[in-house]
Order: structure tokens, then sequence, then C-alpha cells
């Protein structure tokens, strides 16, 4: 027999004959239409590959992944690709759920180092943005990079590593209110839409994070709200803060940004 019918696909591969439709309608199973009847016909070949997508679906590939993984040059390398990714996010969404049952018991845990220290008074050159969550890789750039024109503009001398406050937390769908902000040593005439202002001295809780849990997403949004909530030690009297080392983007080892939240200083 050097064809099949949808049902015999079904039959030997385990799928259901809506499934086999479905995915020869999607192009993942190759199928030509009988002239007599316009019954789909398949390829013995293609028994093999059904098996493949019920596999491939059957630890939740999605259709897209599934033809990334069948039709690509190097098909293991592609699946390890898709799967590690995979693993890395339940990873993720398991620490995750830990916080927020352990929030809903009672303080919040989170296993991160919480160190403290004091800041003083200082003159911070700062621009306002608005953005979603998935916009602030662009945006925050952006606005960073609008701050150092000016500075080299003016001859003006950083004075401290460059932060960003988060007035509100954005979401997907909300544009949130930021300050990008660059501390200066001297007195600067900044240009229009920027504004030198003071930033109050204050205590200050962080957390150090290395390259790779601070491009983690989920993880740093249970540090800031950890910080900000969760750690019940001292009184919360700023916004939310991430502070770029020096050796952010540099593919250096150790901190490369810190996330921080301005407390109330402890009186001796």
């Amino acid at each position: 027999m050097d064809e099949l019918t949808t049902g015999q696909v079904a039959h030997s591969a385990g799928l259901s004959e809506k499934a086999v439709r479905m995915y020869a309608d999607r192009g993942l199973l190759d199928a030509r239409r009988g002239a007599a009847d316009g019954r789909r016909l398949f390829g013995v070949d293609q028994v093999e590959r059904a098996r493949w997508v019920r596999l491939l679906r059957g630890v939740d590939l999605t259709l897209a992944e599934v033809e990334d993984v069948l039709d690509g040059s190097d098909r293991v390398a592609r699946f390890d690709e898709i799967w590690t990714e995979r693993r890395s996010g339940a990873a993720q969404a398991a620490r995750a759920g830990e916080y927020v049952r352990s929030a809903l018991a009672g303080p919040p845990r989170l296993d991160v180092a919480v160190l403290t220290r004091d800041v003083p008074e200082r003159l911070v050159l700062r621009t306002g943005r608005r953005a979603r969550l998935a916009e602030l890789a662009s945006v925050l750039p952006e606005a960073t990079d609008a701050l150092f024109d000016v500075l080299r503009a003016t001859s003006s001398t950083l004075a401290g590593s460059p932060f960003v406050e988060y007035h509100e937390r954005a979401t997907e769908g909300f544009a949130a209110r930021i300050s990008v902000c660059a501390p200066v040593a001297d007195v600067l005439r900044p240009p229009a839409g920027l504004v030198l202002a003071t930033d109050p001295a204050h205590a200050e809780r962080y957390v150090e994070l290395d390259q790779e849990t601070a491009g983690d997403q989920t993880f740093l949004v249970l540090v800031h709200d950890y910080l900000s909530s969760g750690s019940g030690v001292a009184e919360v009297v700023g916004d939310n803060r991430e502070v770029y080392l020096p050796a952010w983007g540099a593919g250096e080892l150790g901190p490369v940004m810190e996330v921080a939240v301005p407390v109330a200083r402890q009186v001796p």
C-alpha cells in the first residue's frame, strides 16, 4: 500500500483523526487530495512523522516549535534548545510559586542576601519615561543615553552608578512611570525634558544580582516584591530602584546590578 487514509495514519500513530487533519492543514503532515473523492491521502513515511508530532506535542511543545524541530537541519539540537528553555521556565515558575505560598502563609521568604547601606544626599540628573514591561529593555538604554549625552555636552562628572526609580509596577498591559537617574558631582543646567534634583540622604536595603539573575524577569519581580513588602525589618520610604553597576553588560562575573529600596534610617 503506497498511500494511507486519515484514519489509517491516526490508528498507526496513536492520534485522533481530528488531530491528523489539523496537523495536515497546518503543514506538519504532508497529504494530497484524492482525485476521485477528495479524501486526504498520506505517504507511508507520514506515519513516523505523525508519531514524532504526537511525542513532541505530548511534552507541550507548540505547533510552531514542533515544526522547527522536525524541519530543522539538526532535530536533536533544536529540541535541546527548546527543552532547556522550557526546563528553565519551569524552575522559575516553581520558585515564584514557593514565594507566593510563603507570602500567603506569613512573611514572604526568598533565598537572597539583603544588604544595607547609607546613601548620602546627592545631586541627580533625572529624566522621566513611561514603559510597559516588554518596553523596558529599549526604553532604559535610550533614557540613559540621553543623560550621558548631557553629561558629555556639559563636561559634567558622573558621581555614582546610574539607577532607575519605579514609581509604579510595569506590566505587559500597563505603562508605568519611571525615572532614570545619574548622580552628578556638580551643578549643571539641564536641557528641556531633564531635571536636576536632590536625592535625599537615606538608608537602602539592596540585593546584588549577577548577569544571569538580572536577566531573569520572573526572579527580578520577586526581588522587588520581597524588598518592598517582604523584608519586614525597616519602614520603606521611597520607590524601588535598580542600580546599574559598571560591570553591567560586560560579561563579567559578580554583581552587575542591584535592586534597592530606600528605608528609614535606624535610630541608634
